[in-house]
């Protein structure tokens, strides 16, 4: 009889453990709710799917440095909106080998990009350990200058961010640094940050080249590099006319502590 009173005791207490697992988890600063361990993962906004017209989007995958993967989503939107623009020059060889005819081709892509714009970033996210959402993929949208941009939808962080100043006689684009040891280091990193976003908008030289061996299997090889003139140009930025720290992880990155800054200079 004790020993069944003592297995219900343990049971029960068994249940309160993965009750409070469920509903709370200890952190340094005491209890934190479990939605901040399960949080869903955050769908994709509306343009991701059907972008303004004079848009495209661009994507990139997760990598080590998340810098890396919102840089190289800003180079896939502006490797789209170039695409229609681009020279191509496609050669193709056919023969036969092994007994059966082959065909492969081969495009080359490529030419000068000029005012584009990069006003919208937004990342899907998978939730990590201790509430930390990791990136599972960012998204940019690049349009043209005369791009009709109303349609983005209303977000709880400041219109800026995803939608900077479209002021005659000035270019602006936004900046984003991710959490540092020193705080003091988040400004000049996402003033660096907005400065490459400008110049690679205002003029890039776009090489592409596309390999199909008629397999079903294409492979791609893309160089996208901001000229002299429009990095020499980005650099007379010199602050950033505003910012915003996202303490909770609600903005475009989904990532807590991510400073985003203003960039803009004289067009």
């Amino acid at each position: 009889m004790f020993g069944l009173l003592w297995n219900t005791k343990q049971a029960t207490s068994l249940l309160g453990l993965v009750a409070c697992l469920v509903s709370c988890a200890i952190s340094q600063d005491g209890l934190t709710p479990a939605s901040a361990l399960f949080d869903p993962p955050r769908g994709p906004v509306v343009w991701v799917d059907r972008p303004p017209a004079d848009c495209s989007v661009g994507s990139s995958g997760p990598t080590l440095n998340p810098r890396n993967a919102i840089r190289y989503a800003r180079l896939a939107a502006i490797d789209a909106l170039a695409a229609g623009s681009l020279e191509v020059d496609v050669q193709t060889i056919t023969g036969v080998g092994s007994g059966e005819g082959f065909e492969m081709s081969a495009q080359s892509l490529s030419g000068t990009l000029t005012d584009a714009r990069v006003p919208a970033l937004w990342a899907e996210t998978n939730p990590g350990q201790r509430g930390r959402r990791r990136l599972k993929q960012v998204y940019a949208l690049a349009c043209w200058p005369d791009a009709d941009l109303s349609s983005l939808p209303e977000l709880d962080y400041p219109r800026w961010l995803i939608e900077p100043p479209n002021e005659a006689g000035r270019v602006c684009a936004t900046g984003i640094a991710g959490p540092t040891w020193k705080s003091g280091n988040q400004p000049k990193s996402a003033l660096r940050d907005g400065r490459l976003a400008l110049a690679v908008a205002l003029e890039s030289r776009i090489e592409k080249r596309v390999f199909d061996d008629g397999r079903g299997v294409a492979r791609m090889a893309r160089q996208i590099d901001p000229s002299a003139s429009a990095l020499a140009r980005a650099a007379g930025a010199e602050e950033l006319e505003k910012d915003w720290l996202d303490t909770g992880g609600v903005g475009p990155m989904g990532l807590p502590d991510v400073l985003y800054g203003l960039v803009c200079i004289e067009d």
